[in-house]
């Protein structure tokens, strides 16, 4: 019982890792979006992620998850992608907002599936960066708000792996 639990925190509920047409599946995803959609337009705005977003977000889709009965594993799912998340928190690849908003992703999907989002998410950013670092050289702008909002990028992942894994 207890394996099976972790196994379910660090890949998934099974729901989540495939075709998400279970109402469960597509709760968690939509609520998911919508957290992250929000958390976007916040980490673009201010360049952070407000704590009371952040709870209320962990606080309903770890809701979902006991309404599905999966409850023990969301818990443990928190915890560990809290651990892995830290590394990158502490060398300041990300802020702490960013950390917390990775925490909700564990809760909804699970430790590995919230990896695989956050690196096609830093993926994206860093050819983003890469491209915007081109066009500075040639406009020589001054940006008011130093660094690039991560939730951004973790929302177009998101959806793109939303969008891949409802068309399959």
């Amino acid at each position: 019982m207890l394996s099976e639990t972790i196994l379910r925190a660090v890949f998934g509920n099974p729901p989540m890792m495939g075709v998400p047409r279970t109402l469960h599946a597509q709760v968690i995803w939509l609520t998911l979006l919508g957290f992250t959609a929000v958390a976007a337009w916040f980490d673009a705005r201010e360049r952070r992620i407000p704590n009371v977003w952040n709870l209320s977000g962990l606080v309903v889709l770890l809701g979902l998850q006991v309404w599905s009965g999966a409850s023990i594993s969301a818990f443990i799912a928190v915890f560990l992608t809290g651990l892995v998340m830290l590394l990158p928190t502490i060398y300041k690849v990300w802020g702490q907002g960013d950390w917390k908003m990775a925490m909700v992703y564990g809760a909804a999907l699970g430790v590995l599936p919230t990896l695989v989002i956050w690196w096609l998410a830093m993926l994206m950013a860093k050819v983003y960066s890469t491209a915007l670092k081109k066009d500075r050289v040639r406009q020589t702008r001054h940006v008011s708000k130093p660094g690039l909002p991560v939730a951004v990028f973790v929302l177009t992942a998101s959806t793109f792996i939303f969008a891949t894994l409802s068309f399959m």
